[in-house]
């Protein structure tokens, strides 16, 4: 028995913590186990590498592409909501839409020119009718104060005020008669004049650019037919 036991080979301890174990004595591993080491792992889904690494650069590029293209909606989103649109023409209304939406007109020191539809000739004259009453008038005509009246005596203003349009002056002529002939006042309007430059008007300290008058002018007064940013209207009895 002990020499037999001498007979058997030693486990040899090296300097690295390792033994050695003789050649036909390594351990035999039982059936159903596997021996101990590196394992050799498979790709999930039962795919190969190359098939395993392909669904990986797919989803990645998916991914990366989302992110972009988010990102790039985004500020272009951003980029639109920050430009500055171009001025187009506006739709037109319906009438329900118009009728209750407010109308904030330009402030009078802003306006610098309104519209007046003046012939190619201003000694031209023109005629207007409103609720009864018809004017004539001319472009580039004035009836300042204190000129001589064809009625006699000599023009002045009744009242000036700020008029978008000569139609609208005329109208506050026509207006103003319509209450003397209700409340019999004797102040009666012949003539307007109207002013298509608002701001330069009032820069002259002229708070308004219809003037109503007592009286029509002569015909030996000095009718200019030059500016055309000024028009005088008479009524016609």
């Amino acid at each position: 028995m002990h020499e037999q036991a001498a007979k058997a080979p030693e486990v040899v301890h090296d300097q690295n913590s390792h033994y050695y174990t003789p050649t036909g004595y390594e351990a035999s591993t039982p059936a159903g186990y596997e021996a101990l080491g590196p394992k050799e792992q498979r790709p999930p889904f039962g795919l190969g590498l190359w098939g395993f690494a392909g669904l990986i650069a797919f989803l990645t590029a998916i991914i990366v592409g989302a992110g972009v293209g988010g990102g790039l909606g985004a500020a272009l989103a951003n980029k639109s909501g920050d430009s500055s649109a171009e001025p187009t023409s506006c739709p037109t209304l319906d009438n329900s839409t118009s009728d209750t939406a407010p109308y904030v007109p330009k402030a009078a020191s802003d306006v610098t020119n309104l519209q007046l539809n003046c012939p190619e000739k201003l000694s031209d004259e023109q005629s207007h009718f409103n609720t009864g009453y018809q004017f004539r008038w001319w472009c580039g005509v004035n009836a300042p104060l204190s000129e001589k009246a064809k009625e006699g005596g000599t023009i002045f203003d009744y009242v000036a005020f700020f008029s978008y349009s000569i139609e609208d002056c005329m109208g506050a002529c026509v207006n103003m008669n319509t209450i003397d002939d209700k409340t019999h006042t004797g102040l009666r309007c012949r003539s307007v004049v109207f002013a298509t430059n608002m701001s330069a008007v009032i820069e002259t300290k002229q708070y308004g650019n219809c003037w109503l008058k007592n009286g029509t002018k002569a015909k030996g007064s000095n009718w200019e037919f030059k500016k055309r940013y000024i028009a005088y209207a008479e009524l016609i009895d």
